[in-house]
């Protein structure tokens, strides 16, 4: 599918240079050279965080990231072997990874996650149907060294936590409890534990370009950084999102470069600000309450049995009924009333 796609955009006119890292092998100087009067950066989050955990950059074998496990996964590799595998995380990536590893036929999928089920970031019905399928959640525990014998994995050790007071993301902060340690058995890690980004391989000195994050630094609106010429957008400027922020990020940022090239300058459209109030996030939050009544809730469409659906990769939902998807569309069209609410 992805190649397909790519041969649209080479059939529109587009050229396209594979293996070529900017700052390394190309600058955005080197561009410029070239007679290209804008440049727009999406080079998304494509590293590992890490777990600060001992022996994990020793390179055993059953230890892999997460999103490197989710690469292979896509291009129908099973990078990883044995009956019992670990993924540490809390997102929607190591749902991912730990669903998939279900459908790899691994026979004991455990995630551990340092806070409790009301922390974790990942959608609801990623963590609901996980434990459909069979993954085992264990909350309050960290890891804090890899068990190996020779060079492969064979366990990990952990230790228990507590939650003692929020910190900067308004979480209540995960602490040790000494004492505690204890190590599950396994053949495989794999770390979920979030993801950064490298934009500063592309501004060696920075210029103001890239935030502490190592974000690139551009308008939430115009995409456009404090050097005119340079646009950017997902991940590698919001930090790990979803691949539909990513897109309308690329959509958006498209115009507002037709915009500079044209013009020379961008300014916010009214249509883009007020988009931007719609789409708050603060505006779609489950328990948030409005002043006008009659909302309904979301319609759910089947889901595959978990005994089935663990032995493929086949898709898990399922349409919604003519007559169900009629009233999800009716409830959509009434989202005005978010923002009426919100002015």
């Amino acid at each position: 599918m992805i190649f397909h796609e790519v041969s649209i955009i080479e059939k529109l006119g587009a050229e396209i240079r594979y293996n070529t890292v900017i700052g390394k092998d190309i600058t955005i100087e080197d561009l410029a050279s070239d007679g290209y009067k804008a440049v727009f950066l999406g080079m998304g989050a494509p590293e590992s965080s890490k777990m600060r955990c001992e022996g994990e950059d020793k390179g055993y074998e059953g230890f892999m990231p997460g999103v490197n496990y989710l690469a292979e996964s896509a291009r129908g590799r099973k990078v990883l072997t044995g009956k019992k595998v670990v993924v540490i995380g809390g997102g929607n990536v190591a749902m991912d990874c730990v669903r998939t590893s279900k459908r790899f036929g691994f026979e004991e999928v455990r995630l551990l996650y340092r806070r409790t089920e009301a922390e974790m970031p990942a959608d609801a019905h990623e963590i609901r149907e996980a434990r459909e399928e069979g993954v085992i959640f264990d909350f309050l525990v960290t890891p804090v060294g890899i068990v190996s014998e020779g060079n492969r994995v064979t366990g990990i050790e952990c230790i228990r936590m507590a939650l003692g007071e929020p910190d900067d993301s308004g979480r209540r902060r995960p602490v040790p409890q000494k004492g505690s340690e204890f190590v599950i058995d396994c053949d495989a890690v794999i770390p979920a534990v979030g993801q950064v980004c490298r934009v500063d391989m592309a501004f060696p000195n920075g210029n103001g370009l890239v935030s502490a994050w190592k974000t690139l630094v551009a308008d939430g609106t115009t995409f456009q950084t404090n050097e005119g010429h340079i646009f950017g957008g997902g991940d590698c400027v919001t930090g790990p999102r979803t691949l539909i922020a990513a897109l309308t990020a690329g959509k958006h940022a498209a115009r507002y470069i037709d915009d500079y090239l044209n013009g020379g300058e961008c300014r916010p459209k009214d249509a883009d600000l007020l988009e931007t109030v719609a789409t708050s996030p603060e505006l779609f939050k489950e328990k948030k309450s409005f002043c006008y009544p009659g909302f309904t809730e979301k319609e759910e469409g089947s889901v595959l049995d978990p005994t089935v659906r663990i032995n493929g990769f086949d898709e898990v939902e399922g349409p919604l009924s003519p007559s169900r998807a009629r009233i999800e569309a009716e409830r959509c069209l009434r989202c005005y009333r978010l923002l009426m609410a919100a002015v």
